[in-house]
């Protein structure tokens, strides 16, 4: 009897010690959940919708969130989506949230933008990751997820982050304590709207470069285990590079995700093509807030467009 005692008392202890943990972690924290860029708000508000809720699933880098805005998506072709992109998101990282969202949702389509198949190193930094990993409930996923993104000798900073964070006492606003955006959902679905256009944006004649660059091996070891994860699954998988004005070093390294995307029979869209760059009718010094990222205008012309490949139409 002693004995169940003390193993209860042990549970008890520990779950009391996890929820603490989890607040005060939350609580000192580093948030992205006010303007245009809140980037904390959109990653947890996806958490907050309804379970099997969404028909399609979009990830990566900041090519992606201001790409897609799901309400335009839902409009053109009537399927729900939400858009899981953080800033210079790699493919490491969209793994493990593919894997998260598959716990809450069913997707027939998962979208994974390729714009880091350019990263040559296996880690990204500090930045990158806090944005990335902060903001997802923990768990066993989470803590692989760490473990994969971030060099030994860090990672306990990751999973226990108050040990990062420990020095914001006295930094914290009024937004750390109330943290409505916990119970909330982003209304619009993780899209990024920029609305300016950089008139001076132009773009390379690409036709001729058909050469193959690999980046991380690393990058080619998870496109595997997305692959590997959609054929399990049963979903629809799409390797996509959103209108990016790419340079040819560039998309040499996006021609090496398409061969290792259709070596296994997956779909591969380069919208840096000037066939598909064109039949979207994209004009650089009008539809791109920058020379890499999509505006409102170049977002509705390239939504437009791609809804019609995802239903055939």
């Amino acid at each position: 009897m002693n004995n169940l005692k003390r193993i209860l008392a042990t549970l008890l202890f520990i779950a009391i010690f996890a929820v603490v943990f989890s607040r005060t972690s939350h609580l000192l924290m580093h948030k992205q959940v006010e303007g245009q860029w809140n980037m904390t708000a959109k990653i947890v508000g996806f958490f907050n919708e309804k379970r099997d809720s969404f028909d399609i699933l979009f990830f990566g880098s900041s090519h992606m969130y201001c790409a897609v805005d799901p309400s335009v998506l839902e409009k053109e072709t009537g399927l729900t989506s939400y858009v899981l992109a953080t800033q210079q998101q790699p493919l490491w990282i969209t793994y493990y949230y593919m894997l998260e969202t598959l716990k809450t949702q069913s997707p027939k389509v998962m979208v994974v933008e390729v714009n880091m198949a350019t990263q040559i190193e296996d880690y990204m930094d500090d930045g990158t990751n806090y944005t990335a990993i902060d903001p997802i409930p923990f768990s066993k996923n989470k803590i692989d997820m760490i473990l994969a993104s971030v060099p030994k000798g860090q990672q306990r900073y990751y999973i226990f982050n108050i040990m990062k964070y420990h020095q914001r006492w006295e930094e914290l606003e009024k937004l750390d304590f109330e943290r409505t955006y916990e119970t909330k959902t982003d209304p619009a679905k993780g899209y990024v709207a920029l609305t300016t256009a950089d008139s001076t944006v132009k773009r390379e004649d690409l036709s001729k470069v058909t050469q193959v660059k690999i980046g991380s091996e690393k990058n080619i070891a998870y496109m595997n285990k997305m692959m590997d994860l959609a054929e399990k699954k049963g979903f629809r998988l799409i390797f996509l590079k959103t209108p990016s004005n790419a340079t040819a070093e560039e998309k040499m390294y996006y021609n090496g995700a398409a061969a290792a995307a259709l070596s296994r029979g997956h779909e591969f869209i380069d919208y840096n093509t000037d066939e598909l760059y064109k039949e979207a009718g994209l004009v650089p010094s009008a539809d791109f807030f920058d020379r890499r990222h999509l505006n409102e205008s170049g977002m509705n012309k390239f939504t437009a467009h791609f809804g019609r490949y995802l239903t055939g139409k």
